[in-house]
């Protein structure tokens, strides 16, 4: 049995498939997809085959020795073993993938979030799912959680599209997007890009192998036996169930974002489930039930961290923007903190670190008029912000440092001298205080018209912006301690026989660090995987 309809519960239900066994997918929520189908659908996979064919360079000691970088040495959850595990892995995943109608392709250019590091790669180990046409999954389709981005578009297409403002390629690539949705519309089709196209994929695959999926059916704990899971206690459909296991349960099912009393117990404050993105299913309880098994669990205090807008009932994940020239952010004291252009796991943890000394949360993103004219925010084109953004005092304007940083409550002096600061490093190009712009992940979501430096523009010309903004997150990434087979093990090391995790119930690979672009879904997907090879005696 699997647990959770994400990527990892897919990929294990097709493996299991696959392996001669017969699988019962379950899925809590009445929808499939879990919060990959919300994120933009990207699996970080060293030496994939896709490399190799487009002739593109990796290698299993440089992926090794990149990843060993992120954690400290005796972290349970990223043994070498594990790691290794992994990367060995992701090769025949993907042909087994392939294999059975799965479109990949790599995202150019979509480089490790540390490709400066000893083992980082500037060329891409990222794949995506090719556009997909939902109507495919005939009356499933309607079982399909609607996409947070519901459009014709990769994810490794938002860079160009980011540009729409400033370089020809990026109206090409807005034109290109419209012409798709507009032939979409006229000839009767739903066409996903990112989350949307890789779960849409894999539920039709699972479904022409008539894999046994039920929605609406809650994981409540284990029957257990001498220490073993040899099956589950469900709710489904309002009924309790047991349902025997005899190879054992796969838990793909998800974080603990949406739910508050454990985002309390386990992370730092403040603590809100209004700013994650994760789905209305993500409540913890697979996870409470691996406790109550014996689990022990790893990182319960992080998150997939994302800096987050709120306005109102809305909520705008904030990256690209965070990248861009003529911006940069600061605590209440007027200072900047962090390498914007990093990670946005490391910038949410800089914020919570930073929360603690001085206020933090929110943090403020400071603009110029260049930085609203000529880039998206958002999801707002170049140049538009929402009149009620600013009369609900959500975004702050302001013709001076000066009274901006008074509006915002930031202390007046500490801005001016951060502006000042910041600007000389601009004409210099040189980032002296935290690197910005050093890298190639960096050049990737910059401005290639701004030089010297692609992510490093001044903020001089009025009006000034300033956007408040909170650690939100896509999911936390705390779970159980799990072995290279994606065993849970207990607090001595020992195996729980008969249960599996992967994903973000399971403790994550490279510890608080978010690697590269699709680390978490490519994890969960790869150790989905390895779980029921493992079950099935591979």
């Amino acid at each position: 049995m699997i647990a959770g309809s994400g990527a990892g519960g897919l990929a294990a239900a097709i493996t299991a498939k696959l392996s001669g066994l017969k699988p019962l997918l379950i899925e809590k929520t009445p929808l499939i997809g879990g919060s990959s189908v919300l994120s933009g659908g990207i699996l970080w996979m060293p030496c994939n085959p896709l490399l190799a064919r487009e002739g593109v360079d990796d290698t299993r000691e440089a992926a090794l020795t990149y990843l060993s970088q992120f954690v400290k040495e005796g972290d349970p959850a990223s043994t070498p073993a594990r790691r290794e595990a992994f990367v060995d892995s992701v090769a025949p995943f993907v042909a087994m993938m392939e294999g059975e109608g799965m479109r990949y392709e790599r995202c150019p250019g979509y480089a490790d979030y540390y490709d400066h590091l000893p083992g980082g790669h500037s060329a891409s180990r990222s794949l995506q799912a090719a556009l997909y046409n939902t109507n495919r999954l005939g009356s499933w389709k309607a079982k399909l959680r609607v996409p947070n981005v519901p459009l014709p578009i990769r994810t490794s297409e938002g860079a160009q599209l980011m540009r729409v403002g400033i370089t020809l390629d990026g109206k090409m690539m807005a034109a290109k997007v419209a012409a798709r949705f507009v032939a979409a519309k006229l000839t009767g089709r739903t066409i996903y890009g990112s989350g949307g196209a890789l779960q849409g994929r894999m539920l039709e695959i699972a479904l022409r192998l008539g894999i046994d999926i039920w929605t609406d059916a809650g994981l409540v704990g284990f029957d257990m036996r001498d220490g073993a899971v040899v099956g589950a206690h469900l709710i489904h459909e309002g009924r309790d169930r047991m349902v025997a296991a005899p190879r054992g349960i796969v838990v793909t099912a998800g974080g603990f974002a949406r739910n508050l009393d454990m985002r309390r117990q386990h992370m730092p404050a403040p603590v809100s489930t209004d700013w994650t993105k994760a789905n209305p299913g993500d409540t913890g309880d697979a996870i409470e039930a691996m406790m109550a098994a014996g689990a022990a669990l790893g990182w319960m205090d992080d998150a997939w961290w994302v800096m987050t807008f709120v306005a109102g009932d809305e909520t705008f994940q904030i990256v690209p923007e965070l990248i861009k020239p003529h911006g940069f952010m600061v605590a209440a004291d007027g200072k900047r903190f962090v390498n914007e252009a990093r990670s946005y796991m490391e910038v949410g943890r800089a914020c919570y670190a930073r929360n603690r000394e001085s206020k933090a949360i929110p943090a403020w993103l400071i603009m110029d008029s260049r930085h609203r004219k000529r880039y998206l925010f958002g999801f707002q084109p170049p140049g538009k912000i929402p009149d009620k953004w600013v009369e609900a005092g959500w975004v702050r304007k302001d013709d001076t440092i000066e009274g901006l940083a008074r509006q915002c409550g930031i202390d007046p002096a500490g801005l001016a001298a951060t502006v000042a600061r910041f600007n000389g490093f601009c004409r210099a190009g040189i980032d002296e205080d935290f690197q910005r712009g050093d890298n190639a992940y960096a050049r990737y979501w910059s401005d290639p018209t701004c030089k010297p430096n692609g992510s490093l523009g001044s903020v001089a010309e009025p009006p000034f912006w300033a956007v408040p903004l909170v650690p939100g997150d896509v999911g936390t990434c705390g779970g159980a301690i799990t072995d290279k087979h994606a065993r849970v093990l207990r607090a001595d090391g020992s195996v729980i026989d008969g249960l599996y995790a992967a994903g973000n119930c399971a403790a994550p690979l490279a510890g608080p660090h978010y690697v590269g672009a699709g680390l978490s879904i490519g994890a969960s997907s790869v150790f989905g995987y390895r779980a029921v090879r493992h079950a099935a005696g591979h």
